[in-house]
C-alpha cells in the first residue's frame, strides 16, 4: 500500500500483480534469495527492486516532479523519523489488532489470503485457500514481536493515543508537513491502510470515527490536481511534537539496542559480508511495559536514513536542528552508528569503511 499510494500520488501508470504461489516461485524468490516478500516492482528504467523505501528512492530519482523529499534539514529528518515509525514500529499495532482479535477478523483474513494464494478457486472456497498462510503468519505477534499479556494494554493505550494525535494533526494539515506529502506520509499510510483501516476490528473500533485521519487515508490514494508545498521556513507542526517525543522515548532506545547487537555480530563475523535477517532478540519498551522482539539489523538501516541528511547539512542547519530538538525536549544525539550497513537485493550487508 505504501508503494501503491506513491504511484497514485505521482500519477505513474502501473499494473498491480497479485502474488500467487507461482509468481513467488518464478519471480520473487529468485531475486530475494528465497524470501517471499513484497512489495517488489519491475520497470524498464528500474529493473527489479524490493523494499518500499528503495522503490520510492529509485522512482523519486526518475520522477522528480511533485517531490516527496523536503529540502529543509528539520523537515527531512522528521520525515525520515516518521518513515522509521511507519516501517519499523507500526508492525506492533498492525499485527496485534489483526491476530489477537481473530474472532472479528478471521473470516476476512482467510478470504483475503485465499484470494491471493488461490485466485483460480471458486470464490466460496477462497477461505480454505487462506488457512495455510494464516497459520504461518498468526504467531508473528507473539513469537517475533514479543506482544504478550504484560505489554498489550500499553500497546493499545499508545495506539489509541497515537491515532488521536494523528486525527488532531490532520484536522489542521493535509499531510504530515503541510500541503504536500513526504516519504513519512507514505510509510505511515502502508500499515494504517493495509491493516488498521482494513481489518474489521481495528477499522470499526479505531479508525471509523476519526474523520480527519480517514480523510487523510483517502487523500493518500489520490493523484493531487495541484501541487502545494510543505510548511515554510523548514517549520515542523506543533501537533507532531507529542508523537516525536514518544518516539524518542520508546522507539529510538529500541533501535539503539538493535545497533548494539548488530555491532556485536559484525565484530564476531569480520569476514562475513551478508548479515542474517535476525540476530537474537532485542528489548523494547512501550511506556512502562517491555518485551523482547526479534532483532532485525534492517531497523538500523532505517535509522541510518534518519541520520543521512545530516552528512551534507551546513553548520547553521545543524545548529538550528539542535536548538529545535532541545526546545522541544527531544533527544539531541542523532549521530549515525559506528558500523554502517546497507540494504540491497532484499538483504542486509556490511558497509566497508
Amino acid at each position: 500500500m505504501k508503494v501503491f499510494a506513491y504511484l497514485r500520488y505521482k500519477g505513474l501508470p502501473f499494473d498491480l500483480v497479485k502474488v500467487t504461489d507461482q509468481i513467488a516461485k518464478d519471480v520473487i524468490k529468485p531475486f530475494t534469495g528465497g524470501w517471499r516478500v513484497v512489495p517488489i516492482i519491475y520497470g524498464p528504467d528500474s529493473g527489479y527492486i524490493q523494499d518500499s523505501s528503495l522503490i520510492l528512492d529509485r522512482l523519486e530519482s526518475l520522477h522528480s516532479d511533485r517531490s516527496i523529499l523536503p529540502t529543509g534539514l528539520k523537515q527531512r529528518v522528521v520525515a525520515a523519523l516518521f518513515e522509521l515509525l511507519g516501517d519499523d514500529w507500526m508492525v506492533f499495532p498492525a499485527m496485534h489488532y489483526r491476530w489477537n482479535f481473530k474472532r472479528y477478523n478471521l473470516p476476512y483474513i482467510l478470504k483475503t489470503f485465499g484470494q491471493s494464494r488461490t485466485p483460480h478457486w471458486p470464490s466460496g472456497l477462497h477461505w480454505i485457500g487462506g488457512i495455510k498462510t494464516a497459520q504461518r503468519f498468526a504467531p508473528i505477534a507473539r513469537e517475533m514481536l514479543g506482544i504478550n499479556r504484560t505489554n498489550i494494554k500499553a500497546l493499545e493505550h499508545w495506539t489509541q493515543a497515537f491515532l488521536n494525535q494523528l486525527n488532531e494533526h490532520f484536522a489542521e494539515h493535509d499531510y504530515l508537513l503541510g500541503g504536500r506529502a513526504c516519504h513519512g506520509d507514505f510509510a505511515l499510510f502502508g500499515p494504517l491502510k493495509a491493516h488498521l483501516a482494513s481489518d474489521p476490528y481495528p477499522r470499526t473500533q479505531l479508525i471509523k470515527h476519526k474523520f480527519h485521519l480517514f480523510d487523510w487515508l483517502y487523500r493518500m490514494e489520490q493523484t493531487p490536481r495541484d501541487t502545494r508545498d510543505w510548511l515554510a521556513n523548514d517549520e515542523i507542526p506543533e501537533s507532531l511534537i507529542p508523537i516525536l517525543r514518544w518516539q524518542f522515548r520508546n522507539q529510538i532506545p529500541y533501535v539503539r539496542n538493535v545497533i548494539s547487537m548488530t555491532s556485536e555480530w559484525l565484530a564476531g563475523h569480520p569476514d562475513t559480508s551478508e548479515l542474517p535477517r535476525f540476530i537474537g532478540k532485542a528489548r523494547f519498551n512501550i511506556g512502562e511495559a517491555s518485551g523482547r522482539r526479534m532483532c532485525a539489523p534492517y531497523a538500523q538501516w532505517m535509522y541510518q536514513r534518519v541520520t543521512e541528511p545530516l552528512k551534507h547539512a551546513t553548520e547553521s542547519d545543524h545548529t538550528a536542528l539542535a536548538q529545535w530538538l532541545a526546545r522541544h525536549r527531544l533527544q539531541h544525539d542523532l549521530s549515525p552508528p559506528d558500523n554502517l550497513i546497507y540494504f540491497y537485493d532484499s538483504r542486509v550487508w556490511r558497509r566497508k569503511k
